[in-house]
């Protein structure tokens, strides 16, 4: 399995007839070429955008996984499951959301779907739009939604599980220190900045910024495109590791990984 993140896009010798996807470049363009005189302005322009548009996959397809495409034996022509592109193109986001970042699910499990221009799902909780249950979260989530919103719930979680009380703890001040995301991101500190972040939706990756109830952007398949949301993806699972393991030193050592959570958000430091 080879992915190429960082090639150059290999262009098409139209000559070469040892290469029979050339071969098939050129009947589709002859099909192409069909259409465009059979069909009045509007279809042609249809059938020119499509087969643009399929090339364009092609060469990603190429580029990020040759030896796959070197041994594909799919369609270029025929429909696949997701009956807007053909066969090739499927395998290539079946490929794309194995090994690069997820695209075939959330919005797009239906056969007729359209992943033209496309939006992500989101990996995080859906903090802006919905109101999820505490025991439904991890810890770590809680422990940092604590701090944002003071919340009277999340301390009732907190007596219930780990038979925490707030008197037991520090004020928690409504605003966190001023300079708390200038802070160096290592130790405790980094594990408490990440899930500050996570929760906040403001990490810098859009796999853990955006909301599944709001769409903030589509994408298009295009190799900048491609490489960006494939690095995030990866950025973001680094992220989500990160407070599982805090969820371990929350689960070992409450109350000291608590107070120093809010100690970090009072005043910049853990103690």
């Amino acid at each position: 399995m080879t992915v190429r993140l960082n090639s150059t896009p290999s262009i098409i010798n139209w000559s070469d007839s040892a290469k029979p996807f050339g071969e098939k470049l050129h009947q589709a363009v002859e099909y192409l070429k069909f259409r465009a005189r059979n069909f009045n302005a509007l279809e042609a322009h249809k059938s020119v955008e499509k087969f643009v548009a399929d090339q364009q996959k092609y060469l990603l397809f190429r580029q990020f996984f040759p030896d796959e495409w070197n041994r594909s034996q799919t369609s270029l022509f025929k429909a696949g499951v997701y009956e807007n592109y053909t066969e090739r193109t499927n395998e290539f986001f079946e490929l794309v959301n194995e090994h690069l970042f997820p695209i075939l699910g959330g919005w797009y499990q239906e056969p007729e779907a359209d992943l033209e221009n496309f939006n992500i799902y989101s990996l995080n909780v859906d903090f802006c739009c919905d109101e999820p249950e505490p025991e439904y979260l991890q810890v770590s989530y809680v422990a940092a939604s604590l701090l944002f919103s003071q919340a009277d719930e999340l301390w009732e979680y907190f007596e219930e599980n780990y038979k925490l009380n707030r008197d037991d703890f520090p004020e928690i001040h409504r605003y966190s220190f001023d300079k708390i995301w200038n802070l160096e991101k290592t130790g405790r500190i980094g594990l408490y900045l990440n899930v500050f972040e996570v929760v906040d939706h403001s990490t810098g990756t859009p796999w853990l910024d955006n909301t599944n109830c709001q769409y903030y952007e589509n994408y298009s398949w295009d190799e900048k495109t491609v490489q960006f949301l494939s690095q995030s993806y990866l950025e973001a699972q680094e992220m989500l590791q990160k407070t599982e393991l805090l969820d371990a030193l929350i689960e070992a050592n409450p109350k000291e990984i608590l107070t120093e959570m809010i100690s970090l958000w009072n005043t910049g430091k853990l103690r």
